[in-house]
């Protein structure tokens, strides 16, 4: 799903199951991850952004 502009920021809404989730961002075709927040490494050993929902 596309995130949504919101002036300068970008925004994404969705309901998640509590859960470890690991996630990465498309730019200009690239995957990235973003380093100031929580990383770890996805299966195949690329880094990833991690977020755990309680």
């Amino acid at each position: 799903k596309l995130l949504q502009r919101s002036g300068k920021d970008f925004t994404l809404m969705k309901v998640l199951p509590s859960g470890v989730y690991q996630y990465r961002f498309i730019v200009d075709g690239e995957r990235r991850y973003n380093p100031d927040l929580p990383c770890g490494l996805d299966h195949m050993g690329n880094a990833c952004n991690v977020l755990d929902v309680l």
